[in-house]
């Protein structure tokens, strides 16, 4: 089983799992397919995010000018703490 997956529904990519140093490693050689096409991240269905899988996240939001959605009071606490906020809109 794997720690996270994906799937993309239009011009969203949804993300599920877990996204920690462990899968971002295995998103990182996918992310200009992944990213490239879509306009949001949906990282509702995230169980958990530490800083490695926010740093994706911030690269993600500026590199290919992509917007979150469907985050979680525990995300939103940690874009807080890194004084974000400004990044991940």
């Amino acid at each position: 089983m794997s720690l996270i997956d994906w799937q993309q529904q239009g011009n969203i990519l949804l993300l599920n799992g877990i996204l920690d140093r462990q899968t971002v490693a295995l998103i990182w050689g996918q992310r200009i397919a992944l990213f490239k096409q879509i306009s949001a991240v949906n990282v509702a269905s995230l169980s958990r995010v530490d800083s490695a899988g926010l740093a994706l996240l911030v690269y993600c939001c500026l590199h290919f000018k992509l917007k979150l959605v469907g985050v979680s009071e525990q995300l939103n606490t940690l874009i807080k703490l890194y004084n974000l906020e400004k990044v991940i809109e």
